[in-house]
């Protein structure tokens, strides 16, 4: 039994910092509101749930560091060899290097697992309600009260879910100890660290029980007509012939935006992740992330009539991008489409847009100092495939969704958080989304699976389509025979997929894959290198 650090929400450093004062398991994450104060009726529990999404969003969370921040350092995906000017940031310069005792760093690590916990001990208080509630304490009664509670029990997956990747072993290299606390109660003034296998046992648990929460509403003809696109999840803009549309202004907006929240589909995508993140352990659960992944691409939004249907996640469109040279007139760059969960911020009312640009300038002056997440295209040979066939002039995701800044050198750095200048609202509809979970991954996870089954023709039927999608139409990756020369090519496909959205660290670690290091040779991370240390109290 390990004693939990504590948390305070101040105005110091990152806005966190350690004391013996407040548990962090046991705080609002507001730090304001109580339980008898907050879920009195059912706009209560709606902004306690809203209140756990935006807090999801934070520099420390998936705002930042667990998008394209240290997590994309941590994999070697960016480069580490700028000048001063351009890579400003000891953090990042620490990342890059996986120093994670590092003093610059190490606050920064800590900052995101208290973080993390505050908003866990926010879902556990909002469950704890949710859970015991009368139906009738809700707007839509049992459909609405079902939905609030199965998705904060998948947000509790989610946060738990990421600690474990970060902070202990991937089950490949599992040694048996125990590492993260897996905390279901609230308040909780102790944490019991478990082993791997138990914490992934209880995300896969929350996460059944997400799935079927969640049903009653998403399987309602409202719930389906706000699943039916990329546009429909994430823009509120309902399909033809499908429940709402042209009414849009008198629904209720709790329940639109489907992808901002964890719909039956995401919670179903990311219990596939976890599935074949647990298949190490037991080679029969790769079928079981398979089948929900094939769930997901398979899903049909019919309307009530049977006369009017959407494959929402069935295909792949980049005509918003593929076609356009100049960023600023790019369009659809987040991919919604193929997006099954994306976090919401409002980065201007936040005042977060300086923050991106210093990672992501349109131009680069001088005087001035940058962050850059600049991608190491060269030296980790992105764009060619394993037997080195340089791919860099047909792949999109390098001929457009890559920029170089104006006035810097040999500098290629993601379109997907570059700031418009020209077009606010499309500004907007991309920068305001954090991706968390893409149908991509759903195909991967699939032809993964059919590797594994020695069904290599059929897993590089998927890769291949993927590929002629993304332009590569005449150049299909040839057919390996193994499984190790299968991962090479799939690896270097997530390479490009997950450029600056922070799942490439957790790839490499599920695989135990060789990593290209700067001498030009390869290997797996060493236990120091991808075992993110607990903080310092965590470990009293």
């Amino acid at each position: 039994m390990k004693r939990t650090i504590y948390f305070l929400i101040t105005s110091a450093m990152l806005s966190l910092v350690f004391s013996s004062c407040n548990d962090w398991l046991t705080v609002p994450v507001d730090g304001k509101s109580t339980s008898t104060e907050l879920y009195t009726g059912s706009d209560g529990y709606r902004s306690s749930l809203n209140g756990i999404y935006k807090g999801l969003a934070v520099d420390e969370l998936y705002g930042l560091q667990l998008q394209y921040g240290v997590i994309d350092f941590f994999s070697n995906q960016y480069r580490n060899d700028l000048r001063e000017d351009e890579q400003s940031s000891t953090v990042f310069i620490a990342a890059g290097k996986r120093e994670f005792k590092n003093v610059a760093l190490q606050p920064v690590l800590n900052s995101m697992w208290m973080t993390a916990y505050n908003r866990i001990a926010a879902a556990n208080d909002l469950i704890d309600n949710v859970s015991k509630a009368s139906d009738s304490k809700f707007k839509q009664g049992e459909m609405e009260r079902k939905m609030i509670y199965g998705e904060a029990l998948a947000i509790r997956a989610l946060l738990h879910f990421d600690m474990l990747r970060l902070f202990a072993p991937a089950p490949v290299n599992d040694d048996g100890q125990a590492y993260i606390p897996y905390i279901t109660t609230f308040p909780e003034v102790l944490g019991a660290h478990v082993p791997v296998k138990v914490s992934l046992d209880m995300v896969i648990k929350d996460l059944e029980d997400a799935r079927e929460l969640v049903k009653l509403y998403d399987f309602s003809p409202m719930g389906i007509s706000a699943n039916a696109s990329g546009k429909a999840r994430f823009y509120n803009n309902l399909e033809y012939g499908m429940e709402g549309y042209g009414k849009t202004e008198g629904l209720d907006e709790f329940f639109l935006g489907r992808g901002y929240r964890f719909s039956y589909w995401a919670i179903t995508g990311l219990l596939a992740r976890a599935y074949q993140y647990k298949a190490a352990y037991n080679a029969s659960f790769y079928e079981k992330a398979k089948t929900l992944a094939q769930e997901v691409l398979d899903a049909k939004c019919t309307d009530d009539k049977g006369e009017t249907s959407y494959s929402p996640f069935k295909n792949e469109d980049f005509n918003g991008f593929a076609y356009a040279q100049d960023p600023e007139q790019m369009r659809d760059v987040r991919m919604v489409g193929n997006l099954l969960l994306g976090i919401y911020r409002d980065n201007e009312a936040e005042a977060k847009l300086s923050g991106i640009e210093a990672s992501f300038p349109r131009e680069k002056m001088s005087p001035a100092q940058y962050s850059f997440c600049a991608v190491d295209v060269d030296g980790q040979d992105i764009f060619k495939t394993a037997g080195g066939v340089d791919e860099s002039k047909d792949d999109i995701r390098c001929l457009r969704l890559l920029y170089k800044p104006i006035n810097s050198y040999n500098i290629s750095l993601s379109t997907k958080w570059y700031v418009k200048t020209r077009d606010a609202d499309e500004r907007k509809r991309t920068l305001n989304i954090f991706p968390i979970l893409r149908t991509s991954e759903m195909r991967f996870i699939i032809a993964e699976t059919l590797a594994r089954n020695n069904e290599f023709d059929k897993a590089y039927e998927i890769l291949n389509e993927m590929r002629r999608n993304r332009g590569l139409r005449n150049g299909d990756l040839p057919t390996q025979a193994s499984l190790e020369g299968f991962l090479k090519d799939l690896v270097r496909e997530g390479q490009r997929e997950w450029i600056s959205e922070g799942q490439l660290f957790y790839l490499y670690k599920r695989l135990n894959f060789a990593v290209k290091r700067d001498d030009g040779t390869f290997a797996p991370f060493k236990k120091e290198e991808c075992l993110v240390p607990l903080p310092i109290e965590e470990l009293k």
